[in-house]
């Protein structure tokens, strides 16, 4: 998300901007540049949503001028497939002069060799590119036929790039897991480790009509035969940090019991607040903004780019009413949101130190 500890040295500010429902600093914020993707993800429906694209490179800089002044440390550039735009490295590069990470999601199917050297000379510092199975046929049955392929050739065109440049790009895989692919995972350590990536995430699927969810049998399976390995072989890799992230769906009884329902927060949002709305934002491809990709769905978006810049927005008064609802009772849709929870958990135990009222169980 962002870096725990410059909070932690700023606490006593942060505290005061959190009681206060004022903003503390956009330090991580999304940028969806694009709707358009070359696939079609079962899980995924930005590929079917409105095909206006709002963000201009005039729009994008002046932005990207004010988040820099702002504070902000990291934006993360997504899509649809972000690689579909063809400013996307002069993008990268500017956003990178201006002394902020840059962080990019694609599904890896666009990374040509001469792709994937603009990329690295970029300045972008880490790459998630999503591969949903160590086999090539249930990858594909969920993405797009030959997608799995295309992204094995584009990892390693990427690869093959960075060490070129001599660059520091970090590389993560990105797997959703969907009850169509759980049982293949076990290899996916192997997979990554072969691919030369750096990290693994393990990502449940957000799927409100629930016809890819695991349900509480399958989970269990999961946990039982699948994620015991995943950590195991993710931690003699270093793909992961710990053996935690191999069960995204939790291990205990009532996690279980969440995680059947997509309740990914594992009721975590029952015991404390969400702090996202202090320190993120989404900006999507027609310009509107949000606290979050969770929120998207909201009747009405927290500004709009074409209207009111986004120094306005974030400093509003519609932004700061979020926040305040935020103190009172998280979303319903906050329950569905695996982002964040780790430092959710840190930044609460701040809000405690300052002597925050803190809920039963918090």
């Amino acid at each position: 998300m962002y870096n725990l500890e410059s909070i932690a040295n700023d606490q006593a500010i942060f505290r005061a901007c959190v009681a206060a429902n004022e903003p503390y600093k956009p330090l991580y914020v999304k940028i969806k540049l694009t709707w358009r993707c070359n696939l079609r993800c079962q899980m995924c429906n930005y590929w079917r949503q409105e095909r206006h694209n709002a963000l201009s490179p005039e729009l994008l800089r002046a932005t990207i001028d004010e988040l820099a002044e702002l504070g902000c440390g990291k934006v993360h550039l997504s899509g649809g497939e972000p690689l579909l735009r063809e400013d996307l490295c002069e993008l990268i590069e500017y956003i990178a002069g201006k002394g902020m990470q840059v962080n990019l999601t694609t599904n890896g199917t666009l990374l040509t060799r001469e792709k994937a050297e603009r990329l690295a000379a970029s300045g972008v510092k880490s790459i998630s590119v999503s591969i949903d199975s160590p086999e090539a046929r249930i990858h594909d049955r969920i993405r797009a036929k030959g997608a799995w392929k295309r992204t094995i050739k584009g990892l390693r065109n990427l690869r093959r790039a960075i060490r070129k440049a001599r660059a520091k790009t970090k590389i993560r895989l990105n797997t959703v897991i969907l009850r169509t692919n759980y049982e293949s995972l076990v290899a996916l350590p192997d997979l990554a480790h072969e691919v030369g990536v750096t990290s693994l995430k393990l990502i449940p699927v957000d799927d409100p009509e629930g016809r890819l969810l695991l349900n509480k049998r399958r989970i269990q399976d999961y946990n039982e035969r699948i994620a015991p390995v995943i950590a195991s072989r993710g931690l003699e890799y270093g793909l992961l940090d710990s053996e935690r992230e191999a069960y995204p769906f939790g291990n205990d009884r009532a996690e279980i019991e969440q995680s059947k329902e997509g309740w990914y927060a594992l009721g975590l949002y029952d015991k404390q607040p969400c702090y996202a709305p202090w320190t993120h934002a989404l900006i999507t491809p027609n310009a509107r903004v949000y606290a979050c990709c969770m929120t998207r769905g909201m009747p009405k978006p927290l500004g709009d780019l074409l209207e009111v810049p986004f120094t306005d927005i974030w400093q509003g008064e519609t932004y700061r009413t979020f926040r305040a609802g935020m103190h009172e009772q998280p979303l319903g849709i906050c329950r569905h949101c695996d982002d964040f929870l780790d430092q959710n958990r840190y930044l609460h135990s701040l809000m405690a130190d300052g002597g925050w009222p803190m809920a039963d169980g918090g």
